[in-house]
């Protein structure tokens, strides 16, 4: 779906600070794997973002790619700049899309029972664009 996923360092801290969560340990796996690229880059100015979004909008701006990003205000300010951004469930629909996977709500189901929130609004437009509605 992408041709690489970087991830600046900052934002792995922030991640790796619980290695005993599945989280943790599925990024561990993906940086061995190669499938995840630590990189450096410029972090920008933005009030009331934490020092990882900055990083990332930052490292999209550099390269000129999109943004992954599921914080509202991230994406707000990536917007501003004019960068692209796709959130969890967009990437959920868009491998479902190119059917790489067979069912949005299982994985949507999967992340609620880890623990991940998603806005009953959000699921629901996602499910509605996978047409996997109620």
């Amino acid at each position: 779906m992408f041709q690489q996923v970087q991830v600046p360092h900052v934002v792995l801290a922030e991640c790796m600070l619980r290695r005993d969560l599945s989280d943790a340990r599925r990024i561990a796996a993906a940086l061995a794997d190669g499938w995840l690229l630590p990189c450096d880059g410029p972090s920008v100015e933005a009030a009331g973002l934490g020092v990882g979004e900055r990083a990332a909008i930052g490292r999209a701006q550099e390269i000129g790619a999109a943004l992954l990003a599921d914080d509202q205000a991230a994406r707000a300010c990536a917007a501003r700049l004019g960068i692209v951004a796709i959130g969890t469930l967009g990437v959920l629909v868009k491998a479902h899309r190119l059917r790489l996977v067979p069912s949005v709500r299982a994985l949507i189901d999967e992340l609620r029972a880890g623990g991940h929130w998603l806005s009953d609004s959000a699921v629901e437009q996602a499910l509605a664009a996978a047409n996997e509605q109620s």
